[in-house]
């Protein structure tokens, strides 16, 4: 339902700001997130992940109007055991020309498993919503801080089930 409500916002500003001539920049992003995959055991207890891993990816940023963007990105997190590609579709917004902030959904797919526990994921992709903020560096550069929380449960697997993948991430970015 979440998700719905996200695009649905989207959808409307897209036609609010149709209007307004626009220019999209691309550009690569990086950078370090923590992810907590959040679960229970059998008995109940609660159990998970917590793991330190590396991303990188690739933005198309549309401006919609002097204040509003909207940002699409295909990401890549890979982890010891895990390897993820990830689509969220951002609304932004400049709060001065140095700072942004977003939010939106994003899906995951879950690409790569050398898990001891290949054949007890249940789902291969989950549904996120994500909020962040940007400070532009320079017209080039800039960095980002954002979190994402799992909709959805995608991890059954001994140690935890019904887990759900959140995310903490600082990255880097370029505009070309």
């Amino acid at each position: 339902m979440k998700f719905l409500l996200s695009g649905l916002l989207m959808i409307t500003c897209l036609t609010v700001f149709g209007q307004v001539e626009k220019k999209t920049t691309f550009g690569f992003k990086g950078g370090l997130n923590q992810s907590y995959i959040n679960g229970s055991m059998i008995n109940g207890d609660k159990s998970g992940y917590t793991g330190l891993e590396l991303y990188t990816g690739f933005f198309a940023d549309t401006r919609l109007s002097e204040k509003w963007h909207i940002e699409n990105e295909i990401l890549f997190s890979y982890t010891d055991s895990y390897h993820f590609v990830e689509t969220p579709l951002h609304l932004k917004y400049e709060i001065s020309p140095k700072i942004n902030v977003f939010f939106g959904p994003k899906l995951d797919f879950l690409i790569g498993n050398t898990s001891d526990y290949n054949n007890e994921i249940s789902k291969f992709y989950s549904i996120s919503g994500e909020i962040g903020t940007q400070f532009k560096i320079n017209k080039r550069f800039f960095i980002e801080l954002r979190y994402s929380k799992s909709f959805t449960k995608q991890f059954d697997i001994i140690d935890f089930n019904n887990g759900k993948r959140n995310t903490l991430r600082l990255g880097l970015g370029i505009n070309f």
